[in-house]
């Protein structure tokens, strides 16, 4: 676990990009938040359409099925409010959730190094992209890191470049 502590150079890499990540996050929840308005509005002009049809409705069976169409309209209106209400509003806040992020990754041996088995096993579930390989024979074998440390470490890997620039 020691070797995946990246550099402090890293580290504010990972920063940055994480305030980025979280930023484009909130833009597009934004965005969906418009979307499910619009969605309401459509949802609610339909539904005095069909309370319209219902009063010159003359037909029993008509008029049922006018009523059922409003009902299903009024919930789809309950879920997009329900929706909305939680559209673009982050479980946590930016400065907890980052500091808990950067805190990990900048040493996730501290976790590691507690006593707490649920710990431990965050741990492996957070750094490793899957369970750990093992071979009967020849032991554990090398296992995927998760998509943060495998970013790590692709930044931290100088890139070779070819000769005549290509």
């Amino acid at each position: 676990m020691r070797p995946l502590r990246p550099s402090p150079e890293l580290f504010f890499i990972a920063a940055e990009t994480f305030t980025d990540l979280w930023n484009i996050r909130k833009i597009r929840m934004k965005k969906e938040a418009v979307s499910i308005k619009s969605e309401i509005g459509t949802i609610e002009k339909k539904t005095h359409q069909f309370l319209n049809r219902i009063v010159e409705a003359d037909s029993t069976p008509l008029i049922t099925a006018y009523e059922n169409q409003v009902r299903t309209l009024k919930e789809q209106r309950i879920t997009l409010k329900k929706k909305i209400s939680n559209c673009g509003r982050p479980l946590q806040p930016f400065d907890q959730t980052f500091r808990t992020a950067m805190e990990f990754l900048g040493n996730p041996h501290k976790l590691w190094a507690s006593e707490r088995m649920e710990d431990n096993k965050a741990v492996l579930r957070l750094v490793f992209a899957d369970k750990l390989p093992y071979c009967k024979n020849e032991g554990f074998r090398t296992p995927a890191k998760s998509m943060p440390f495998s970013l790590l470490e692709e930044l931290a890997t100088p890139k070779m470049v070819r000769a005549g620039g290509a």
